[in-house]
């Protein structure tokens, strides 16, 4: 996903006049254009696939403490010629500067909660608010927030009005996309527009109306990446937490031990096929229960807790199979209760969904030491930096948000491709079937991600990436998917005509919003050109035989 395709020139340094005026905005200590300042930003490590390659390094970073100063430095950018581009809590290279003469707005100093509506169910932030620190502040009035699976240190108002984020939780509270309420947004010439009730004076409760709401223009599918403008507030829906206003913690990761409350049951189910898993997780959507829940296989347990432990799993044909085969119908389930009474429902209708799909359970928050390690790590998602052990680096190949059957057949696409490349040495061995599914909506939609673990310092790993990339897409194209690809620049253009022209739409609303192109565009709307010459011929070719016949014969939208 690194923007080696694109073709972007520019200049190489900053104007004094314009950087004085930056210094003027946000203060001298606030802004920097030194060498080594700007190369900690032009290194992103998620979705940059060798460490061998660098990002764009930008002319100048700033950063600004308040709307008014993003606004500010939005419009001396477009008075110098310069594109700007507004980085959060980060997570990868959609946050980084994709072009020459780019001045990256680093949003570190806006890290405050404004307000926590216990009433009306929400809270306003700005865009370095991180998951934890919110979720702390929330939980005290007996509030959640959603955190997405990348982890807590994420940002809950970039993944809701930029990106995309789903985890966990999603079962109870929904996902990035659907919790973003009240926006304000300053726009790429540097004038507020403000969405939802918040457009009509009338508060933060609702993202569409009365006033503006510009919900699919703001976002759509994955958000613009900052290509867009800047997101410098935003609501965000609370969800109901009847646990304890503190849970008590000591340790971190596998050493971590919390306080579990008396209200929290957490099942590892296990079912004869995936069948049966499939009708027993629609039958638990439709009884309403469930805080938590993934669909994650076992061996994803074990290359986080043990790495060395499953490379000896895989030298051993027997446990291989028992794996692969006995325990492929894994998931799991955190219940969560308003009172005594309504957690005993809870775990007697799991129970009975269970033994009516011919299903086992394990309550591990009874166990000594692995239900007080699991509730935080699954509560606020801290397990993330394990899924880095067992190769250093990891990457996932993902359709769009689909029905649940259909997500458990990519994650069976998914696992097919992976055991190839496994085979071929081009990744590592994690058995193969290791997607992270999340539930919402009574568990009738769903998310899948195929994630595969890689060595960056094994060439024939880095050799891999490339054409496992264009497998994957064409399997989700294939599938009638939407693929990760659409918003990879690499294959844009190759993609787009197959999907209603939709990067020509995304290119019409950026000259109507930004007529100036003073947003950088990168992730958002650029194309670029994808080398194919690591790909197999045949792959190649299935990949035009789609492009010849499903591509709109309509040439994109209308003049």
């Amino acid at each position: 996903m690194a923007m080696d395709g694109l073709n972007v020139s520019g200049a190489e340094e900053i104007s004094d006049v314009a950087y004085q005026e930056l210094e003027d905005i946000v203060g001298r200590e606030n802004v920097s254009k030194e060498p080594g300042v700007l190369d900690g930003y032009a290194w992103q490590p998620m979705g940059n696939e060798d460490p061998a390659k660098w990002v764009k390094r930008p002319v100048a970073v700033v950063l600004p403490s308040s709307a008014e100063e993003v606004r500010e430095v939005v419009r001396t950018c477009n008075r110098h010629g310069l594109k700007f581009k507004a980085f959060a809590t980060g997570w990868g290279i959609f946050s980084a500067v994709t072009y020459d003469n780019v001045v990256q707005i680093d949003l570190r100093r806006m890290d405050r909660i404004l307000d926590i509506d216990e009433r009306n169910m929400y809270a306003v932030v700005e865009p370095c608010v991180c998951g934890a620190q919110l979720q702390a502040e929330a939980m005290k009035v007996g509030l959640n927030t959603h955190i997405i699976g990348a982890g807590p240190v994420c940002s809950p108002l970039a993944s809701a009005t930029s990106g995309w984020g789903v985890g966990w939780d999603s079962i109870y509270m929904s996902y990035s996309a659907r919790n973003v309420l009240g926006v304000e947004w300053v726009l790429p010439d540097g004038e507020t527009l403000r969405l939802g009730t918040l457009g009509s004076g009338n508060g933060w409760f609702s993202g569409d109306g009365p006033g503006p709401s510009l919900r699919g223009l703001m976002r759509g599918s994955t958000g613009a990446l900052g290509g867009l403008g800047v997101f410098t507030k935003g609501a965000i829906k609370l969800y109901n937490w009847p646990g304890p206003p503190r849970v008590e913690t000591e340790g971190l990761l596998l050493d971590a031990q919390a306080k579990v409350p008396k209200n929290v049951r957490f099942h590892l189910c296990v079912f004869p096929d995936r069948r049966r898993l499939a009708d027993a997780v629609y039958k638990i959507g439709e009884t309403e229960i469930g805080y938590l829940a993934t669909r994650t296989s076992i061996a994803a347990f074990i290359y986080t807790i043990g790495p060395h432990l499953l490379r000896r799993i895989t030298a051993t044909s027997y446990l291989r199979r028992v794996l692969n085969d006995a325990l492929k119908g894994t998931f799991v389930i955190m219940l969560v209760g308003n009172t005594r009474e309504e957690t005993e429902f809870q775990e007697a209708a799991l129970k009975e969904i269970i033994a009516e799909h011919q299903g086992m359970s394990l309550e591990i928050m009874g166990t000594p030491a692995m239900g007080p390690m699991m509730l935080m790590n699954f509560l606020r998602v801290t397990a993330i930096p394990m899924v880095f052990r067992m190769g250093g680096i990891f990457s996932s190949a993902l359709d769009r948000n689909e029905t649940w059957d259909t997500q458990l057949d990519w994650s069976e696409i998914g696992e097919e491709i992976k055991r190839k490349w496994i085979a071929r040495g081009g990744i590592l061995d994690d058995l193969g079937d290791n997607p992270f599914m999340a539930l919402y909506e009574n568990n009738a939609w769903a998310h899948c991600e195929e994630v595969w673990q890689y060595d960056a310092g094994n060439p024939k790993h880095l050799e891999s990436l490339a054409p496992m990339f264009i497998e994957f897409s064409i399997a989700a194209i294939e599938k009638c998917m939407e693929p990760l690809s659409s918003c990879d620049a690499r294959l844009r253009k190759t993609i787009s005509p197959m999907m209603g022209h939709y990067n020509e739409w995304q290119k019409r609303i950026s000259s109507a919003v930004d007529p100036r192109r003073a947003a950088d565009t990168g992730e958002y709307c650029d194309e670029g050109e994808f080398d194919f010459s690591k790909v197999e011929p045949e792959l190649k070719a299935r990949l035009d035989r789609l492009i010849a016949e499903r591509s709109w014969t309509e040439e994109g939208p209308p003049a």
